[in-house]
């Protein structure tokens, strides 16, 4: 990548593309002027415009708002979120949009009456006003490098979008520290606070974007696929015709068009906002994800379609499994009912298992699900209806299929919206139901493509697919393997219930416990009394914490125990029908019993949501090792041999990173990898190795995830140690040591993630057996340190005074005079010893504190974040004292379970420090403890 980027790359780029697509950019001056009061979210004279120009019909006549009534909406839609947290916030702005802003007419009659007036013309979307502008500027203590956008229609702050431009050392930052800057902005102490008022928020960087509705964790934003997008398309919307043509902001980079594209073009972003968004469970937003959105507009798109004999269009919708299935069917529902010319459908759903009814409704007595059924048929009967799937097969056994002298309107207008179950019916009862209903559509909602058992049963066209590949490249879905368990030796019924548990527990010790991920496990087994003898049987183990849970058939609790599950347990013991809700701790799904095609691809559905601890799913078959053939093999979870060749290839592309010539040598291969610092052409301080060492980052930990999952399944369910595996787990042992070695020389440790300590943990956690004959076995142990040359000693100085720099918490003016400093010396000593010279002579000059690795003395750790966040006015006693306690507390922490570092070091901290600092100055505080505190050495 030689191309050269501006300083707000990112920020230009999504500023390009919304001027395309009809966004207004505002500069600094005029969004000022636009504003009401100066600390107000909203642009009251884009919103007075709007409501001056609205027009109410109250008792046949039309009349505009008065000053008064106008004052009014504006101050309650400015002050309505006053008082309420991020995602309170802005589920109530949400509602105000629907419904409108309730106001009191006084007329001069003396009659009073309420109406809702409206905030956004729904119905005609460039009547509305379309602006965008840089977020106001306010200082932030953790020297952020993302900027922020805001999206007003008609003055309202609808979308944030963070743009994550280069740090201070130039490299690009992800769409994760993105996604982090608009959480902190929606907490209540934040220095950059969020608009409360926004219902989108986007988070891009140089390679894509991602988008979520407020509140949304990290782990479940998603990317947005276009159907149909393409190269043409995207070239159309660059050479479009732009009405604020003299901003200069070209030109657009290509990666963030579809995401923008897809979300925030005018019409989109009305239409997400009214039928797309709404309130999940727990107080959490939802918004639609892109493949359920297109598999509800191609459902709809062949509603509105007939055939020669007036019957509406139907088909499959194929949705990957967990990607949202009962939610797309959910959205389609929805559609149907504020569509005006699909209003007319009367939706039949037979289904096995039924929707779980509110908790609110008490169960009363009413009819046989068979009336119902017959009621429905005969339009007497409300839709959407569900009926029994068994109900419909028995109705369909005793109908007689409609003669010429029976009314023609028999079924006329009627869904059936039906599941993978349905398609399991008897062919012949399937053919008889298709008589009975000549003019029924089918609609089929499944998790794989269905396929006809004979000509006459169409399942239909193929309307829209997504598959499990979009699924995990979205970051919908984790991805999911497939694997066998051991054959049980012997007859006896208990003896193979031991020898199961026991193959259990070493699986998930090797797959998750070793791994330092706080997931969970189920077993599926069909009766109760099967699963307490599990119990027992991992109760002798005692390695797992085990739970028996029961599910009826709606996939429901069927008492308390099961319902409220303890979160210590490791492996919930699941009897009866598959659960109904998804449990994003669950990575491994055990089976040991039969399941249909539509049962295994549920259970699937039920372990590959998304979660910070988790990068794949896993299923394993103790029952039968063959998989029903009723998808194709693209649709299934993939067997788990399949990473043999995978970890070839990133074999391949480690070693492509060492000198060809010693790829034996430690010490050359990390010098190779170390810093070495040169002027660039454009005057710059260019590190020529650090490319190769953000790929090595990169790739041991992919490396690792693979490798954990390869030796899991091979050693844990064989109970032989697999040679391949030993020999991989050497080479990353080996890549894992060099890392570590290399990131001490750049000071880089900072940059080590949860699940980068994951992996690094996992490699070590046993000494490797095994090695490939290549490498020399002695370069995995403790090295002697060699002396290192002038280069490398004027390297190594460089990088330390460059560190420190980035450390101190000057302001950014003087870290950059300091640097044009250092880099002077890169340009006028051009022999190693001169530059060793100038760089000690100019080290005293730059101020400080001494940097991890500085042998000269200890380093608070503590004591440094407190400094590098604000000048803290406190005695000099307390804030050294404090420090102290910040690195105790983390020494203490840092020898916990990995997924428990957090919670606990947030409660213990804002304990120790409430008092001593400010509300917003604790939170800073923590915030910088939780990001880096992990990476701290012990000690």
């Amino acid at each position: 990548m030689n191309k050269t980027h501006s300083r707000f790359g990112v920020r230009d780029s999504a500023l390009g593309w919304l001027r395309r697509l009809g966004w207004n950019p505002l500069d600094e001056r005029t969004l000022a002027t636009l504003r009401g009061e100066h600390h107000s979210a909203l642009l009251e004279k884009r919103l007075l415009p709007w409501l001056r120009r609205y027009r109410y019909e109250l008792d046949g006549e039309r009349g505009a708002l008065s000053p008064t009534s106008i004052d009014r909406i504006i101050a309650e839609a400015d002050t309505c979120c006053h008082s309420l947290d991020g995602v309170a916030s802005s589920s109530l702005v949400h509602r105000l949009l629907l419904e409108g802003i309730r106001t009191e007419l006084a007329f001069p009659d003396g009659r009073r009456r309420v109406i809702q007036v409206p905030l956004i013309d729904w119905e005609h979307v460039h009547r509305n006003h379309w602006d965008v502008a840089d977020a106001p500027a306010l200082p932030d203590p953790s020297g952020s490098h993302v900027r922020e956008l805001v999206g007003y229609v008609n003055g309202i702050p609808l979308v944030v979008l963070a743009c994550v431009e280069r740090d201070r050392n130039k490299r690009w930052g992800s769409v994760g520290d993105g996604i982090q800057h608009l959480r902190r902005g929606m907490e209540s102490a934040s220095y950059s606070p969020l608009p409360l008022h926004a219902q989108l928020l986007l988070s891009l960087d140089r390679r894509g974007g991602r988008y979520a509705a407020v509140g949304t964790p990290q782990h479940a934003w998603m990317k947005w696929r276009e159907q149909g997008w393409s190269r043409a398309a995207q070239d159309q919307l660059r050479d479009s015709a732009m009405p604020f043509a003299e901003v200069p902001l070209d030109p657009p980079w290509s990666s963030h068009a579809e995401l923008l594209h897809g979300v925030l073009s005018p019409p989109r972003l009305l239409d997400l906002i009214r039928h797309f968004l709404c309130d999940a469970r727990q107080g959490q937003r939802y918004v639609v994800r892109p493949n359920q959105f297109f598999a509800v507009q191609s459902a709809l798109q062949a509603l509105r379609t007939r055939d020669a004999s007036g019957r509406r269009g139907g088909g499959q919708l194929c949705l990957a499994a967990g990607s949202g299935l009962q939610r797309a069917r959910q959205w389609l529902l929805r559609a149907l009912r504020t569509d005006a010319a699909l209003r007319s459908i009367r939706v039949l759903q037979p289904l096995t298992r039924m929707t779980p009814p509110p908790e609110d409704r008490r169960q009363r007595p009413g009819p046989l699900p068979a009336d119902q059924l017959s009621e429905f048929l005969a339009g007497r009967a409300s839709s959407p209806h569900e009926v029994p799937l068994r109900i419909l097969r028995g109705w369909a056994r005793k109908a007689k299929p409609p003669t010429a002298d029976d009314d023609a309107a028999t079924g006329d207008d009627v869904m059936l919206l039906v599941d993978a179950d349905f398609w399991e019916s008897d062919p012949a009862l399937l053919r008889k139901l298709r008589r009975c209903l000549p003019r029924a559509v089918w609609l089929t909602l499944v998790a794989a493509p269905v396929t006809a058992a004979s000509a006459d049963l169409d399942p239909g066209v193929m309307l829209y697919q997504y598959p499990p590949a979009h699924a995990v490249a979205d970051g919908v879905v984790v991805p999911a393997w497939r694997d066998t368990g051991p054959s049980p030796i012997g007859d006896s019924p208990s003896r193979r219930v031991a020898q199961v548990a026991t193959a259990i527990s070493q699986h998930f010790h090797e797959l998750v416990r070793l791994a330092e991920r706080g997931l969970r496990a189920m077993l599926l087994v069909d009766t109760t009394h099967q699963a307490h003898g599990y119990q027992r049987a991992l109760a002798v183990d005692a390695r797992l914490k085990t739970h028996v849970a029961g599910y009826d058939n709606r996939g429901l609790p069927t008492d308390r125990a099961s319902e409220r599950i303890p979160p210590q347990v490791e492996l919930v013991i699941v009897h009866g029908e598959l659960p109904a809700a998804q449990d994003a701790r669950a990575a491994v799904l055990y089976v040991d019993r039969a399941l249909t095609a539509s049962e295994r691809l549920r259970g699937v559905g039920l372990i590959n949501a998304p979660h910070p601890d988790k990068r794949t799913a896993m299923l394993v078959d103790f029952h039968t090792g063959d998989i029903p053939a009723a998808a194709p093999p693209e649709w299934l979870p993939l067997p788990v041999q399949d990473n043999h060749p995978v970890l070839g290839v990133q074999r391949q592309r480690l070693h492509s990173l060492l000198p060809t010539d010693a790829e034996e040598d430690f010490h050359a291969c990390r010098d190779h990898l170390a810093p070495d610092w040169e002027v660039g052409p454009q005057g710059d301080d260019i590190d020529l190795h650090r490319h190769r060492r953000d790929l090595l980052h990169r790739r041991v930990t992919a490396f690792g995830q693979r490798l954990q999952l390869a030796i899991s399944a091979e050693t844990a369910l064989t109970g032989q140690p697999s040679l391949l595996g030993g020999q991989y787990r050497a080479l990353l042992h080996r890549f894992s040591l060099l890392r570590d070695a290399v990131s001490r020389l750049a000071l880089e440790a900072g940059r080590f993630n949860a699940e980068d300590r994951r992996v690094r943990h996992w490699a070590r956690e046993q000494a490797p057996q095994v090695c490939e004959q290549h490498i020399d076995y002695q370069v995995l142990r403790t090295l002697e340190p060699v002396e290192l040359s002038a280069a490398q000693h004027a390297n190594h100085l460089y990088t330390r005074l460059r560190h420190r720099l980035d450390e101190t918490g000057l302001d950014p003016d003087a870290v950059e005079r300091s640097r044009t400093t250092l880099r002077q010396v890169l340009v006028e000593c051009g022999d190693a010893q001169e530059r060793i010279a100038a760089l000690q002579a100019l080290e005293p000059t730059l101020r400080g504190s001494p940097q991890a690795g500085d042998a000269a003395q200890a380093v608070s750790r503590g004591l440094l974040v407190l400094g590098s966040l604000f000048d803290t006015t406190l005695d000099e006693d307390v804030y050294v004292r404090l420090g102290s306690r910040i690195d105790a507390l983390v020494a203490d922490e840092q020898r916990q379970p990995l997924h428990l570092f957090d919670a606990y070091v947030r409660d213990r901290l804002e304990a120790t420090l409430r008092g001593h600092l400010e509300d917003s100055q604790l939170e800073a505080v923590v915030h910088a403890v939780l990001l880096t505190g992990p990476h701290w050495p012990p000690g």
